[in-house]
């Protein structure tokens, strides 16, 4: 269930607190589950995921990235970059 903005207004923060990761979660999910569909993700999609990600949203990241490396016979030099910068 969703809270109205006013019943935000009102809140001590708790309820505003568990709202706020909500959508971080589902904003970060949205965005991880089309890179994990595209061959070629576009860099303003993994700017923007890359901006507001936790170290979970990273691995995730991280991991959906190697999967299309692996399955790729030529990925291209930005996504290795990127993967390299991302496995540290």
């Amino acid at each position: 269930m969703q809270m109205a903005d006013e019943d935000y207004d009102n809140d001590s923060g708790g309820e505003l607190e568990r709202g706020e990761r909500e959508l971080h979660e589902r904003f970060i999910s949205i965005l991880l589950d089309e890179i994990e569909r595209e061959r070629y993700p576009s860099s303003a999609m993994l700017d923007l995921l890359q901006s507001c990600m936790n170290r979970r949203d990273r691995v995730r990241l991280a991991n959906a990235l190697m999967d299309n490396l692996a399955a790729h016979r030529y990925p291209s030099p930005a996504m290795l970059r990127r993967l390299a910068q991302l496995a540290g």
